[in-house]
């Protein structure tokens, strides 16, 4: 039995109720001990909280055990915590040797609560923070945030979550090429086309209007979750697991900067209007009429890596799809033949050869993101997790494209709910004689 100190702020939130109290409970039907101290700014009793608990986990956990999720909630107390009043940090003191610090809060309060945690002790060396995304809008604005976390907290103690990359079937493109080392050879510069990265989404924005119209496609997506997708995909097959995150850095500074030419005519995006009985993305709850955020966003950049130097990437995102797809299509050189890696909506691998037919096989996508990431924290392993230079390096390729819309020299342009984005999409590709892979 392996046991830790878990403190949660914002433990009354959405996200919390439905992903990670479901996820240490899985947890700790692995072994995982954790006592937690749940936090937040409702003034509850523990066994008012564990009322609300308890509700919610019957929504969202499924063969919930009624004894397994007793003897969970016998280890959780829920504390009253208002940010603006230091006394209410002093009842979180820990000495445990194992403690982990979970903000689930929104990045405008990170800074505070750092320093709030330092000024009670809690920023020792055993104490490991994990921070929820995003962090920041544009480069600038990440800097300033990692740098008023860094005051208190050293780079070892900082988890940056991506729950794209706590999926085990996000994790095996490296993987996949990892312990294939005859996939690997394949899978190179010297056989590859090209290579496609999709993210599609049926669902329009729902209830998040508020929270997504600020952000919009390219950083609420491309910016995080494809770009380390695309790194994943990317790095040298023979790196060691514990060398993935400076790997990963490598390929992401190794993005070829778009210049004005290239942000005209190889970055399409688009807003989805109204069809198939949905709703425009203008029409949606808590999103400005006038809106001119992206829903779907698709580009063409390349690696200037010596690994992938010649070998295009095609990537789009975009609500109100006319499928839910995450896909990985790598595709080689001569006739149409392809390796196409499907994350959701099962996980896959397929091999396209000419004259074959598919070779498809059913992959296991493995435990919850979540709870694979909660148990790679308690056990110090920052592999799944961004650091800061990722973050900025990303940002760094991003922040063009972001400067080059507010000159509006790309249009926002429309597309039916239901379809596949823009025309101009599907032309980013047909002017390389190339097409769109979709496959469901």
């Amino acid at each position: 039995m392996q046991e830790c100190r878990f403190i949660l702020l914002g433990a009354t939130g959405d996200l919390a109720l439905r992903k990670i109290f479901p996820a240490l409970y899985r947890a700790s039907l692995s072994g995982l001990k954790p006592n937690i101290t749940a936090c937040a700014r409702s003034p509850l009793s523990t066994p008012e909280f564990l009322d609300k608990l308890s509700t919610k986990a019957k929504e969202y956990i499924k063969d919930l055990d009624p004894k397994a999720w007793a003897d969970f909630a016998a280890n959780i107390s829920y504390t009253p915590l208002d940010f603006n009043k230091p006394e209410d940090f002093k009842a979180l003191k820990s000495t445990h040797p194992n403690t982990i610090i979970y903000f689930s809060i929104a990045p405008a309060f990170f800074a505070k609560a750092c320093q709030k945690l330092a000024a009670v002790g809690l920023n020792a060396p055993n104490i490991k923070i994990v921070l929820e995304k995003p962090l920041g809008t544009n480069l600038q604005s990440c800097k300033d945030i990692c740098a008023q976390i860094g005051k208190h907290f050293k780079e070892e103690q900082i988890y940056r979550i991506d729950h794209y990359l706590g999926k085990q079937s996000v994790q095996n493109l490296f993987y996949l090429r990892h312990n294939n080392p005859f996939l690997a050879g394949l899978l190179s510069a010297h056989y590859l086309d090209h290579v496609q990265i999709s993210v599609l989404e049926t669902l329009g924005v729902e209830s998040r209007g508020g929270f997504y119209d600020p952000m919009g496609a390219l950083r609420d997506m491309l910016q995080n979750h494809m770009l380390a997708m695309l790194a994943l995909s990317t790095i040298p097959a023979n790196t060691p697991t514990e060398h993935t995150r400076q790997a990963k850095l490598e390929m992401l500074r190794s993005l070829k900067p778009l210049n004005q030419e290239s942000l005209k005519s190889q970055v399409v995006r688009g807003q989805y209007t109204a069809g198939g009985g949905f709703k425009g993305y203008t029409e949606e709850e808590q999103v400005n009429p006038h809106s001119q955020t992206e829903t779907f966003v698709a580009l063409k950049l390349e690696l200037e890596h010596q690994n992938w130097q010649g070998v295009p990437f095609y990537l789009r995102t975009g609500k109100r799809m006319g499928a839910s797809l995450v896909q990985v299509v790598f595709v080689f050189k001569g006739p149409p033949q392809a390796l196409v890696y499907t994350i959701q909506p099962q996980c896959s691998l397929e091999l396209q050869l000419q004259g074959m037919g598919a070779l498809k096989s059913t992959l296991d996508s493995g435990m919850d993101a979540y709870e694979r990431l909660i148990l790679e924290v308690v056990a110090g392993n920052q592999s799944p997790f961004n650091h800061q230079d990722e973050l900025e390096a990303a940002w760094r390729f991003v922040d063009p494209i972001l400067q080059s819309w507010q000159e509006n020299l790309t249009p926002l342009l429309p597309y039916a709910a239901g379809s596949f984005g823009p025309k101009a999409a599907f032309d980013l590709l047909k002017q390389d004689n190339r097409e769109w892979f979709v496959h469901v």
